[in-house]
């Protein structure tokens, strides 16, 4: 119970607003063409644009969809795995 705390405490908030949102779509509560406003409510969205922000993510394009938010959530991953990449030991 310890580590599944310690890894909520260090799992960024946008990872689990991800996890959520993909279960919901495997569900079928969720569609990928679903407005985001009925999705997130106002304090989910500053928490997300915060974290985006100091990932230092841009969006190129306008964040409307759920569809659109899958693709938020690809590039933020792909930047904080860069962020976080370890270099690689010469052998």
């Amino acid at each position: 119970m310890l580590r599944e705390i310690q890894s909520r405490i260090k799992k960024p908030y946008w990872k689990d607003l991800c996890d959520t949102v993909l279960a919901r779509i495997k569900s079928g509560k969720l569609t990928e063409d679903m407005e985001l406003t009925s999705v997130l409510d106002s304090l989910d969205t500053v928490q997300l644009m915060t974290e985006i922000e100091k990932l230092g993510v841009e969006a190129t394009v306008p964040i409307r969809s759920v569809g659109d938010l899958l693709w938020l959530f690809k590039a933020i991953d792909l930047k904080h795995e860069k962020q976080h990449k370890r270099p690689r030991q010469a052998i």
